[in-house]
Protein backbone atom coordinates (compact mmCIF):
# COMPACT_ATOMS: atom_id res chain seq x y z
CA UNK A 1 0.00 0.00 0.00
CA UNK A 2 2.86 2.23 0.79
CA UNK A 3 3.53 2.31 -2.94
CA UNK A 4 1.51 4.67 -5.20
CA UNK A 5 1.90 4.05 -9.10
CA UNK A 6 1.03 7.61 -11.09
CA UNK A 7 -0.51 6.91 -14.33
CA UNK A 8 0.01 9.32 -17.13
CA UNK A 9 -2.76 10.01 -19.51
CA UNK A 10 -1.92 9.45 -22.47
CA UNK A 11 -3.65 11.38 -25.88
CA UNK A 12 -3.07 10.64 -29.40
CA UNK A 13 -2.03 13.56 -31.44
CA UNK A 14 -6.16 14.04 -33.03
CA UNK A 15 -7.80 14.72 -29.57
CA UNK A 16 -4.55 16.46 -28.78
CA UNK A 17 -5.57 19.29 -31.56
CA UNK A 18 -9.24 19.36 -30.77
CA UNK A 19 -8.83 20.36 -27.18
CA UNK A 20 -6.14 22.77 -28.39
CA UNK A 21 -8.78 23.70 -30.97
CA UNK A 22 -11.49 24.05 -27.99
CA UNK A 23 -9.08 25.89 -25.99
CA UNK A 24 -8.39 28.70 -28.80
CA UNK A 25 -12.17 28.78 -30.07
CA UNK A 26 -12.88 29.44 -25.93
CA UNK A 27 -10.35 32.09 -26.13
CA UNK A 28 -11.33 33.77 -29.67
CA UNK A 29 -14.97 33.93 -28.51
CA UNK A 30 -14.43 35.48 -25.50
CA UNK A 31 -11.87 38.16 -27.37
CA UNK A 32 -14.63 39.40 -29.60
CA UNK A 33 -17.05 41.00 -27.05
CA UNK A 34 -14.24 43.26 -26.06
CA UNK A 35 -13.35 43.79 -29.77
CA UNK A 36 -16.91 44.89 -30.55
CA UNK A 37 -17.04 47.31 -27.30
CA UNK A 38 -13.94 48.96 -28.40
CA UNK A 39 -15.11 49.49 -31.81
CA UNK A 40 -18.55 50.47 -30.29
CA UNK A 41 -17.06 52.98 -28.48
CA UNK A 42 -14.27 54.43 -31.13
CA UNK A 43 -17.79 54.98 -33.72
CA UNK A 44 -19.40 56.40 -30.48
CA UNK A 45 -16.85 58.87 -30.20
CA UNK A 46 -16.86 59.87 -33.84
CA UNK A 47 -20.31 60.69 -33.69
CA UNK A 48 -19.75 62.55 -31.16
CA UNK A 49 -17.12 64.55 -32.65
CA UNK A 50 -19.32 64.70 -35.61
CA UNK A 51 -22.24 66.27 -33.93
CA UNK A 52 -20.32 68.44 -32.38
CA UNK A 53 -18.62 69.96 -35.78
CA UNK A 54 -22.45 69.69 -37.04
CA UNK A 55 -23.54 72.20 -34.07
CA UNK A 56 -20.78 74.14 -35.04
CA UNK A 57 -21.01 74.84 -38.14
CA UNK A 58 -24.90 75.79 -37.66
CA UNK A 59 -24.09 78.17 -34.98
CA UNK A 60 -21.26 79.52 -37.94
CA UNK A 61 -24.32 79.73 -40.22
CA UNK A 62 -26.20 81.86 -37.70
CA UNK A 63 -23.76 84.02 -36.76
CA UNK A 64 -23.43 84.55 -40.75
CA UNK A 65 -26.60 85.41 -41.48
CA UNK A 66 -26.96 87.62 -38.75
CA UNK A 67 -24.53 89.58 -39.72
CA UNK A 68 -25.34 89.65 -43.33
CA UNK A 69 -28.72 90.93 -42.37
CA UNK A 70 -27.38 93.98 -40.17
CA UNK A 71 -24.92 94.78 -42.99
CA UNK A 72 -28.06 94.88 -45.40
CA UNK A 73 -30.37 96.74 -42.45
CA UNK A 74 -30.93 100.85 -43.03
CA UNK A 75 -29.11 101.03 -39.95
CA UNK A 76 -25.73 99.69 -40.84
CA UNK A 77 -25.87 102.20 -44.05
CA UNK A 78 -26.56 105.10 -41.60
CA UNK A 79 -23.83 104.00 -40.03
CA UNK A 80 -21.30 103.29 -42.55
CA UNK A 81 -22.46 106.81 -43.27
CA UNK A 82 -21.28 108.58 -40.65
CA UNK A 83 -17.94 106.12 -39.78
CA UNK A 84 -16.64 106.94 -43.51
CA UNK A 85 -17.99 110.30 -44.17
CA UNK A 86 -20.03 109.53 -46.86
CA UNK A 87 -22.27 112.17 -48.12
CA UNK A 88 -25.65 111.08 -50.06
CA UNK A 89 -26.75 113.98 -52.13
CA UNK A 90 -30.32 113.51 -54.05
CA UNK A 91 -30.04 113.09 -58.21
CA UNK A 92 -31.90 115.33 -59.93
CA UNK A 93 -33.69 113.41 -62.55
CA UNK A 94 -33.52 116.46 -64.99
CA UNK A 95 -29.70 116.34 -65.21
CA UNK A 96 -29.71 112.26 -65.80
CA UNK A 97 -28.94 110.84 -69.02
CA UNK A 98 -29.98 107.87 -70.28
CA UNK A 99 -27.62 105.90 -71.81
CA UNK A 100 -28.33 102.60 -74.20
CA UNK A 101 -26.65 100.04 -76.20
CA UNK A 102 -27.26 97.79 -78.55
CA UNK A 103 -25.70 94.89 -80.00
CA UNK A 104 -25.98 94.83 -83.60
Amino acid sequence: MGTRTRRRLELDQATKALILAAIVFVFVMMIVPVYQIGHNHEIRIRIAASQENIRQLEDTQRTLKSEISVARSPESLIDSVVEYSIEYSEIDPDKTVLVARSDV
